[in-house]
C-alpha cells in the first residue's frame, strides 16, 4: 500500500464517521416522529440521545473533512511523503532510544506511526535504512551550524568561528533537538552500527568547512594534525553541556541551560577559551617558522 493509498484510507474512515452520524441523525428524528404519535418515556429519553450523538458525529466529519480538503488543496503528494517521512523518524527515533535498534521492529514503529508497515519499507527500505535516517536527521541537525559559519565572512575566521560556536550551543537547550538524540547517540557510541558509517560519510563535508574555518585561524592546513585536535577540542567543550545534562544537573545545580543568558555566558567562555588557546599555536607557529628560516 503506497502513501497515497494510505490517505485515501483515512479519508474513506472520516467518511465512516459521517455515514454514521447522518444515519443516526435520522434515527434521532424517527424516534420524535414515533414518539409524536406514541408518547412514552423510553421514546423521549432515547430520542435526544440519538439525535445529539449523530449530530456530534457529523460536526466532527465535517471539522476532519475540512481538515482533510485544507491538506489536499495546499500540499502535493512529495510534501505529504515528507510530513509521513518525518512523523515515522520522529516515532522511530523514540522506539530506537527505549530499546535499541536489535530490538526495535518496523511494525511496532508502523502501528505507533498509524501506518501500514509496507509504507515505511516503500520509503526507508528496511529497518537499516530508517535508522539510518534518523540518525542522520539527529546528527546532520546539530551540523546547521557549520555550514552558518562556513557561510560568514571568509576574512574574518576568528568571529565566524564565535558565530559557529554561539549557534551550535544554542542547540543545547531544552527543546532544540529531539529528547531520543542522546540516548540514541548513547547506544550508537557503545555498540556502533553500519548505519554510523554512512553517518559519517554525510558529514565529511561539514567536517572539512570546520577544519578549514579552524585552519584559517592557526594558519595551518585543514589536514593537519593540530588544526584536527582543534576542532576536537571545541566540539569536546559543546557536547560536554549537550550530552551531561544529568551530571551537570548534580555537579552545577544552579546551571540552566535553558536560561539564554547563562547558555550565551558558557558559548562567550568557549569562544574566549578556543581562541585564546588557537592564537597561542599561531604563534608558537610563527615563532618556530622564523626560528627555521635564520
Amino acid at each position: 500500500m503506497n502513501l497515497s493509498q494510505q490517505r485515501r484510507r483515512h479519508v474513506r474512515r472520516t467518511d465512516l464517521v459521517g455515514v454514521g452520524g447522518l444515519i443516526m441523525l435520522l434515527g434521532g428524528a424517527a424516534l420524535f416522529a414515533f414518539g409524536a404519535d406514541y408518547p412514552s418515556w423510553p421514546v423521549w429519553l432515547f430520542a435526544p440521545l440519538v439525535w445529539w450523538s449523530g449530530s456530534g458525529l457529523l460536526i466532527a466529519w465535517a471539522i476532519l473533512r475540512f481538515l482533510t480538503s485544507i491538506v489536499s488543496s495546499d500540499t502535493d503528494d512529495s510534501k505529504f511523503k515528507h510530513w509521513l517521512r518525518e512523523k515515522v523518524i520522529g516515532i522511530a527515533g523514540k522506539v530506537f532510544a527505549e530499546v535499541g535498534f536489535d530490538e526495535a521492529t518496523l511494525r511496532e514503529i508502523a502501528e505507533r506511526a498509524g501506518i501500514h508497515v509496507t509504507a515505511v519499507n516503500e520509503h526507508f527500505g528496511d529497518k537499516l535504512g530508517l535508522y539510518t535516517e534518523v540518525l542522520k536527521s539527529s546528527i546532520m541537525a546539530q551540523q546547521q551550524p557549520v555550514q552558518n559559519a562556513a557561510s560568514g565572512n571568509p576574512a574574518d575566521p576568528q568571529s565566524a568561528l564565535g558565530v559557529f560556536i554561539c549557534d551550535w550551543f544554542e542547540r543545547a537547550r531544552e527543546g532544540g533537538r529531539p529528547d531520543w538524540f542522546a540516548p540514541i547517540m548513547a547506544r550508537e557510541m557503545a555498540r556502533p552500527t553500519p548505519a554510523l558509517d554512512r553517518v559519517a560519510e554525510e558529514m565529511g563535508a561539514n567536517y572539512l568547512r570546520f577544519r578549514t574555518l579552524v585552519g584559517q585561524v592557526i594558519g595551518q592546513d585543514p589536514n593537519d594534525q593540530r588544526t584536527r585536535m582543534c576542532v576536537h577540542s571545541v566540539v569536546g567543550q559543546i557536547l560536554h553541556y549537550m550530552q551531561s545534562r544529568a551530571m551537570l544537573a548534580r555537579l552545577w545545580p544552579e546551571l540552566d541551560l535553558n536560561n539564554a543568558q547563562q547558555r550565551r555566558a558558557i558559548a562567550d567562555h568557549i569562544v574566549t577559551f578556543s581562541l585564546a588557546g588557537m592564537q597561542n599555536i599561531a604563534v608558537q607557529e610563527a615563532k618556530s617558522t622564523a626560528g627555521g628560516q635564520s
